[in-house]
């Protein structure tokens, strides 16, 4: 059987245990579990209340932390923006806050490579002329 929606399966409790409820006279010995059935259908409906309920509430909860985010952020890149103003950016200052200081490029010394090794050319291969054979 093909799984159902919740809302779908207690909608089917909801019909069977009225039509349950309207034949009581012929279904008499059911009425107990009817009445188990209609506590637990309470119980699921509530719950199903709650779940879009905290459903709700975290996805305002996602919307709140994203703005908060975004405007930390923004104060964040406002901070480092000002104590570049007051240190410059070259101020070694700036590592005390996590900043990198701009510094002069170092030249780098380049080691000196080897010249290429040059490999003797492989010796010919002597050529022998074949003569045609006289019959």
């Amino acid at each position: 059987m093909p799984r159902q929606a919740h809302s779908d399966e207690t909608s089917e409790w909801d019909h069977l245990s009225t039509t349950v409820d309207v034949n009581k006279a012929d279904l008499a010995f059911l009425e107990p579990l009817r009445l188990q059935l209609t506590t637990v259908r309470t119980t699921a409906k509530d719950a199903m209340i709650r779940q879009d309920a905290f459903k709700a509430q975290f996805q305002q909860a996602t919307r709140d932390l994203e703005k908060a985010m975004s405007e930390g952020r923004e104060l964040a890149t406002r901070l480092r923006n000002g104590i570049r103003t007051q240190y410059g950016l070259r101020g070694e200052k700036l590592a005390e806050f996590g900043l990198q200081p701009r510094r002069k490029p170092q030249k780098v010394k380049q080691k000196t490579k080897p010249g290429p090794v040059v490999q003797p050319a492989p010796e010919p291969v002597p050529h022998t002329p074949v003569e045609p054979k006289q019959s």
